[in-house]
């Protein structure tokens, strides 16, 4: 509880809160991740969601630290 999550571990644990559903496209559009990295499938989802966008100039910055902003807008986008 006393530590910060990354945009990484944000997108994974809403993923995972969905039922961890497959993405319909396996095109990155981040620079910054790989298809290796724990995040990739969660991160694609979020995309296509509409969760995130990414932080800009291609990229999606999962190891920042995510703010309660960016939290808060994750989860409103997930749920709405």
């Amino acid at each position: 509880p006393e530590e910060t999550c990354t945009r990484g571990q944000v997108a994974t644990f809403l993923w995972r809160a969905q039922g961890k559903p497959v993405p319909e496209s396996a095109q990155n559009p981040f620079s910054d991740i790989d298809e290796k990295d724990y995040y990739f499938v969660p991160v694609l989802w979020a995309v296509e969601q509409g969760v995130t966008n990414g932080t800009g100039d291609g990229k999606f910055s999962p190891e920042a630290s995510c703010t309660r902003g960016q939290i808060v807008t994750f989860l409103y986008r997930a749920l709405t």
